[in-house]
């Protein structure tokens, strides 16, 4: 079969939405981070943001990221398959009531958090915090009807929704951040997604007639929320030991991880979710085997062009302002070591998604089994680096090779398991 036939005209138009849409985001991405850098640059109040972050950060990818669409897409897909008129009036009394929960939870987080850290300018940072918290609850919400778009084949309006929130967060993270450091870059992200929920959300309360579809915390599976996002969770814990000591060494982590992650999310994400979605329906190895070679093929791309052009990739990106070429040095080493890890965790994104489509109760027991070896394997990281008194950047490296090359080898497992089911 010709690549041409197989992809087909709408699969093409739906890549190519999600595609073209993610290049804008990041190149908008791009333009906050220039900004980021120019004020804040590697300094111990941006770090320290970044620091509190891991906690906010973290709810958000387990509430509002992949971990979400992976235990909700298959389910509204299946739904909207099934029914032409749907009800979302349960959905949205479900959300909202949760999202109250979710603020609570992570304000008493991240407020420990700051009292154990012993933050310089607790105060800002209580602050930054409640708006962090703000912005979870509404981007779970956001997340929730964003997964219902996709599952309805309405990847435009998806794709609109999502320009809105980084147009607006961009268009106001200059004058806030100038205005009011890290807590303007805090409440720029907000007001993105407050434009995000009225603008595309809010409109779906009219569609109340119909099947009533409805969410219970039964569908928010744990293990299937861990892998679902495990590469963030990767991300995050090694942010966390890049910071861990204190030093600003977290802050060009975070600036090479936000370039390594434009691939990670314009190219893998969006083939591994039109791989979801189509694989819910229909079972396609070949579709699988080109989601494989994109993947192979983009992270082989990236790891050459970044050990020929690392450091001036990040002088053309961050240097000016605040940022300067002794932090170009420190991030472009960052941004191509780091490089080899990413290129195994686009592997294992696109080689869990067709177990992640098999029902959760079929599977139950083999998603925590591989959730508990995934989280053993941070846990030893983090507890080997401590062991042997490496330096942050030694133990986040550490973190960041060891769970990747676990989540590799649990892709694979899964993916056998994947075709045995599916028999």
């Amino acid at each position: 079969m010709r690549l041409k036939n197989f992809f087909g005209s709408q699969l093409l138009k739906d890549f190519s939405n999600l595609f073209f849409t993610n290049i804008f985001q990041k190149v908008l991405g791009l333009i906050r981070e220039l900004v980021i850098a120019f004020f804040l640059g590697s300094s111990i109040l941006y770090a320290n943001f970044l620091l509190l972050r891991v906690v906010a950060d973290f709810f958000s990818q387990v509430t509002a990221g992949n971990a979400l669409k992976a235990n909700l897409l298959p389910k509204f897909t299946k739904f909207y398959e099934k029914n032409n008129e749907v009800s979302l009036t349960e959905v949205f009394r479900f959300s909202n009531r949760s999202s109250i929960y979710l603020f609570f939870i992570s304000q008493f987080i991240q407020t420990a958090v700051i009292f154990y850290l012993n933050l310089e300018s607790n105060l800002l940072f209580f602050g930054v915090s409640l708006v962090l918290s703000f912005s979870i609850c509404f981007n779970f919400i956001n997340t929730i009807f964003l997964t219902i778009f996709q599952a309805r084949g309405l990847f435009f309006k998806y794709s609109s929704a999502s320009v809105t929130n980084s147009v607006v967060f961009t268009f106001l993270v200059y004058p806030l951040i100038s205005f009011s450091s890290v807590i303007g870059l805090a409440l720029s992200r907000l007001v993105g997604i407050f434009s995000m929920y009225f603008s595309f959300v809010r409109p779906l309360r009219k569609e109340s007639s119909g099947l009533e579809i409805r969410l219970n915390h039964s569908d928010f599976n744990l293990s299937t929320l861990i892998l679902g996002n495990f590469a963030n969770i990767i991300i995050i814990s090694s942010r966390f030991m890049a910071g861990a000591d204190g030093s600003n060494d977290i802050t060009f982590f975070m600036y090479a991880v936000v370039l390594l992650n434009s691939l990670l999310t314009a190219v893998i994400g969006n083939v591994s979710t039109l791989l979801l979605r189509k694989i819910t329906i229909k079972k396609s190895t070949i579709l699988m085997m080109y989601s494989l070679f994109i993947s192979i093929f983009v992270g082989l791309l990236m790891v050459l062009a970044l050990y020929f052009y690392s450091t001036d990739i990040v002088k053309f990106v961050y240097l000016r302002g605040a940022f300067n070429i002794s932090d170009v040095e420190q991030t472009s080493s960052y941004l191509y070591e780091l490089s080899f890890a990413f290129l195994l965790l686009f592997l294992s994104t696109i080689l869990f998604q067709p177990f992640l489509s098999l029902s959760i109760e079929k599977t139950k027991n083999i998603r925590l089994g591989m959730v508990i070896f995934f989280l053993l394997s941070i846990v030893f990281a983090i507890v080997f680096s401590n062991f042997n008194l490496y330096t942050s950047k030694e133990g986040s490296f550490l973190l960041m090779y060891i769970s990747s090359a676990v989540s590799v080898i649990l892709s694979i497992y899964s993916y056998f398991k994947y075709i045995q089911y599916e028999r």
